[in-house]
């Protein structure tokens, strides 16, 4: 099941976030797998703006898919990440808690607490980088303040076609159904 949600995110909070993205980029060392800077909660948490939109639109994001995503145990999350792709960014065909191996069997990969993903779009003054899923026949074009959601396993293999222009922006969270590895410095309340 792929859930998508129009206009989640007011403008002036996706301006926002791209603002504390670009401000605590060149402070993180973290690069995805195409270079580019991933800005972590625990990088924002103490910044006062990013303190504010980020733990409510996590609980909204919370709000709108748990029941809808199908999953029996409640939803905790993981990990919380502002990104950006430039030209020439994407992501390779992957699940978000699951590889396959040489044999084309699906095991576990270093985040297989993962249960569900959900990305928020900040943006749209790009081109290309959609998210396609094969096995449901489904690319997704970005568009901001949209809210997509899907469980991490195999069956929900992905990939983000190349930008061709522009920079992409957006905000994933990682949710689990196992409590003791959720965030303990995001408070939802």
């Amino acid at each position: 099941m792929i859930i998508q949600v129009t206009e989640t995110v007011s403008d002036g909070d996706c301006q926002r976030l791209i603002t504390i993205y670009k401000r605590y980029a060149d402070l993180t060392d973290v690069r995805d797998h195409t270079g580019y800077p991933v800005v972590y909660w625990s990088h924002l948490q103490d910044a006062p703006d990013a303190n504010e939109i980020i733990p409510r639109l996590v609980k909204q994001c919370l709000r709108r898919i748990s029941g809808l995503l199908e999953i029996a145990d409640p939803l905790y999350p993981e990990t919380v990440v502002i990104a950006a792709l430039g030209s020439g960014g994407h992501h390779s065909r992957h699940a978000d808690n699951c590889r396959q191996n040489e044999n084309g069997d699906w095991m576990p990969n270093h985040t297989p607490q993962r249960d569900a993903s959900a990305i928020y779009y900040l943006n749209e003054t790009f081109d290309g980088g959609e998210i396609v899923f094969d096995r449901e026949r489904l690319a997704v074009k970005p568009r901001r303040g949209l809210l997509l959601a899907f469980p991490s396993d195999g069956a929900h293999v992905h990939e983000v076609l190349p930008v061709r222009s522009g920079v992409r922006y957006t905000m994933p969270i990682w949710f689990t159904t196992q409590e003791p590895l959720a965030l303990k410095n995001l408070a939802l309340q």
